[in-house]
């Protein structure tokens, strides 16, 4: 999805949340003060790794459940 605020955010495994933030790839989805989305990651715009396969992997991973 795009946030409110023009971020593009996707919904991951944890692990591969954390491992992404570890990476300074992205950071946790908090769409308000105070709530952390845990299975959410916003995108850093200077990330320089493939856009299009982590949206595909977000949506294989949505589609799974």
């Amino acid at each position: 999805m795009v946030s409110s605020k023009g971020d593009f955010v996707v919904k991951l495994p944890k692990d591969r949340v954390s491992a992404l933030v570890a990476a300074r790839a992205g950071s946790r989805f908090e769409p308000s003060k105070g709530r952390v989305m845990s299975e959410w990651v916003v995108v850093d715009p200077d990330w320089t790794g493939d856009w299009l396969s982590l949206a595909r992997e977000a949506m294989k991973f949505v589609n799974g459940r």
